[in-house]
């Protein structure tokens, strides 16, 4: 097995454990990320554009029947919603950071996009934080909904006494396939220096899923505002209510930024 699959069944193995496989749809990490486009309900002269990342087994057109895109432009009517099909297999081999920007981050550019938001469900929050690191300053903010934040990492910031305590150690300067986790924590630490990072970041858990504790963590280093809790689980129900209304938080704080 290379080292690539490795840590992919390795993550597959995560995921499973926390109750978020299922009938899962894998893709083909080899052609370019398709998408669904859902055009803004009603188009504003700033152009706002929000990409969203599926969770683990899930894609863009689980997202469309689950009423993704609406639950986003119900909150925020400006802006433009498109849902990819960044499954499990761009994680797996390594593909999803090259292939998100060349296929759908790089053409929205290109389209006249200056403020794009990057949601992730669940699997899809790690792969949003994972092109925040990759790509800093790329990107307008961050929507995180239930996000996978890693397993043992996790242990391990709380043995040390919190974020603040935790030293990552030594880590390759690319995304790693062995290190993504610690990674990505290590850029969340980073935050304590640069808060106006952490400002940008939007984050949606239920009170009874199996990741709140990672995602309670997370919260420390994030505006009170920008943490919201839904009663319930793993969910589609909590998502797409805790979407409105988070995402209608989101809508206000980019309209003033907007006006500066």
């Amino acid at each position: 097995m290379t080292r690539g699959r490795a840590a992919g069944a390795r993550l597959a193995a995560c995921l499973a454990a926390v109750g978020l496989a299922g009938c899962a749809v894998i893709g083909d990490s080899r052609v370019p990320i398709a998408t669904i486009e859902v055009a803004a309900p009603r188009p504003a002269a700033e152009r706002a554009l929000v990409i969203v990342l599926p969770g683990y087994g899930g894609d863009a057109a689980e997202m469309r029947r689950r009423g993704v895109a609406e639950a986003i432009q119900e909150a925020w009517p400006e802006a433009d919603v498109v849902l990819t099909e960044a499954t499990f297999a761009y994680y797996r081999d390594r593909r999803l950071l090259d292939r998100l920007q060349e296929d759908v981050v790089g053409p929205a550019l290109g389209k006249g996009y200056r403020r794009i938001w990057l949601a992730g469900i669940s699997m899809g929050g790690m792969g949003a934080l994972l092109y925040e690191r990759e790509h800093p300053g790329v990107l307008a903010g961050i929507v995180l909904l239930a996000p996978f934040l890693g397993d043992q990492v996790l242990d391990d910031i709380r043995a040390r006494g919190g974020l603040r305590r935790w030293d990552p150690g030594p880590l390759p300067a690319a995304v790693d396939a062995d290190h993504y986790q610690r990674q990505v924590w290590a850029m969340v630490k980073s935050w304590e220096q640069r808060p106006e990072l952490a400002r940008r970041v939007w984050l949606l858990c239920g009170t009874s899923d199996r990741l709140i504790e990672g995602a309670r963590l997370l919260a420390q280093e994030l505006p009170a505002a920008n943490f919201l809790e839904r009663p319930g689980a793993h969910t589609w129900s909590v998502w797409i209510g805790g979407a409105k209304e988070l995402f209608a938080r989101v809508r206000v704080t980019s309209l003033k930024t907007g006006d500066e």
